[in-house]
């Protein structure tokens, strides 16, 4: 008798613990400060084989310097990517140019939503519209050469920081994982999906689908920590037919005879394209930071003239400390 009441107990004990839901706000404090040590491993290869393999580092200071009713203001300190390229070109610009070094964004985070809202976008363009002009102008004084192929490579840069909603998206880029585990209800082993729109890799200026897919891998109440993994799959469809427009127009407005618009239809047709993003996310329950994460990101196509396959494989490593 007693065994048969045990096995239904722990047949109910087992549906209650596989059904707990799990929600996690931040509850962090004010004057807390935490380092992102962030680590980029890029790896591009044709046809299987590695053509190039490089390591980049940096870093992102947090500051948590307000806190009111709905939500923690915080100040991310991060690299001035400008004066860090133009170092190749004059290794002594970051020397001469030191109040450029750090660019200061100051965000609001709701505590309910983990929404992000950038405070000081202004300013933050300000600065480093300054700093272009000072930059360039460095340049033009000690390398003169070299100057104007730096003002080139700084155009993708200075789109980034005309608007207050690339600005946005660019501190989002940087922190985004940080906010994942917020504002969800996790049951251990669930997925939750939700399709939102982002803008095109390929093509910044489009914005396309992109369905994100999180899962509560593992809850350690030991350790105070959850595994969470994050899973972003792009909607590329769209992209392909634009490109498949353009080119038959192109071909249409140089002349070309039915045969070779159909040609070039046909090569569109046969390109692959492809992206996965995946991210592994260690979030400590107790402190509401995320501890670590790891992202792997896989982009190939291949080229319907010569079939040549490329990939190119990113590897970013994230640390709090």
């Amino acid at each position: 008798m007693m065994k048969s009441l045990l096995f239904p107990l722990f047949l109910l004990t087992s549906i209650l613990v596989q059904s707990q839901v799990y929600e996690f706000k931040p509850i962090w404090k004010v004057g807390e400060q935490k380092t992102i040590n962030i680590t980029h491993h890029t790896q591009e290869f044709e046809n299987d084989t590695l053509i190039t393999d490089s390591t980049s580092a940096n870093e992102i200071k947090i500051e948590v310097i307000k806190e009111n009713k709905e939500a923690f203001i915080i100040k991310l300190s991060l690299e001035n990517q400008a004066l860090q390229s133009a170092v190749s070109f004059y290794h002594k610009i970051g020397e001469e140019l030191t109040e450029y070094h750090d660019l200061q964004l100051i965000a609001s985070i709701n505590k309910e939503t983990a929404e992000a809202e950038l405070i000081n976008w202004e300013e933050a363009q300000t600065f480093m519209f300054k700093s272009f002009d000072a930059i360039s102008d460095k340049l033009d004084e000690k390398v003169p050469e070299k100057a104007a192929f730096a003002s080139f490579l700084f155009m993708p840069l200075k789109e980034v920081f005309k608007d207050k909603k690339n600005i946005s998206d660019y501190m989002l880029e940087n922190i985004h994982f940080m906010l994942s585990p917020f504002n969800q209800e996790f049951n251990l082993n669930q997925t939750i999906t939700k399709v939102e729109t982002e803008k095109n890799p390929f093509n910044p200026m489009q914005e396309i689908n992109a369905t994100t897919k999180l899962t509560l891998m593992e809850v350690n109440e030991d350790t105070n920590s959850a595994l969470i993994k994050q899973e972003v799959f792009l909607d590329l469809s769209e992209f392909l037919e634009m490109i498949k427009g353009m080119m038959q127009k192109m071909a249409q407005t140089f002349g070309a005879n039915d045969s070779i618009v159909g040609e070039k239809s046909n090569e569109i047709d046969e390109i692959e394209m492809d992206i996965t993003n995946e991210m592994e996310i260690i979030f400590n329950m107790q402190s509401t930071w995320v501890s670590k994460a790891i992202r792997n990101a896989i982009v190939t196509s291949t080229d319907p003239k010569d079939g040549l396959k490329s990939r190119t494989v990113v590897k970013t490593t994230y640390v709090i400390q």
